[in-house]
């Protein structure tokens, strides 16, 4: 059992998942913070709905974010060259271009959802998780294409 362990976490993108999952819990729970205990009710901002909810998106991503950058850093992309390459100043630059083109796409879909289902603390976090599938999906893919090479 521990051999099939060790080779099913031996694949990167496993170990990613698992970067990616811990990074998702700690980016929900600062999410739900703001979202539902910190921040008050600060209106609307033009069509773009809630600023209380888009400040509790982006809490949440730049936690997730950091945590996520330390575990691929120390767990992921393991190889010598990999590490070599991710503690570089460019390779941080695309890894942030990387992530922030993610919270664009976290901020969207949670804005569409709203528009689309409406709003409430529940609903919200649902929505949050609907759209970490495709967000994981592409900052594996842009870590993997555009920061370690």
């Amino acid at each position: 059992m521990i051999k099939l362990i060790k080779k099913f976490w031996s694949y990167e993108i496993i170990r990613y998942l698992f970067a990616g999952g811990t990074a998702f819990i700690f980016d929900n729970l600062t999410f739900w913070l703001f979202n539902s205990l910190l921040l008050p009710d600060l209106g609307e901002w033009w069509i773009l709905g809630s600023v209380k909810n888009m400040i509790a998106v982006v809490m949440g991503f730049l936690v997730g974010l950091a945590i996520n950058n330390l575990i691929s850093i120390f767990l992921v992309f393991t190889s010598d060259e990999q590490k070599k390459k991710s503690r570089t100043a460019g390779a941080f630059f695309a890894f942030c271009v990387v992530g922030v083109i993610g919270l664009l796409l976290s901020i969207g879909g949670n804005q569409l959802c709203i528009a689309l289902f409406g709003e409430g603390d529940v609903k919200e976090l649902i929505y949050k998780v609907c759209i970490a599938i495709p967000v994981t999906g592409w900052n594996y893919i842009g870590r993997k294409f555009f920061v370690s090479k």
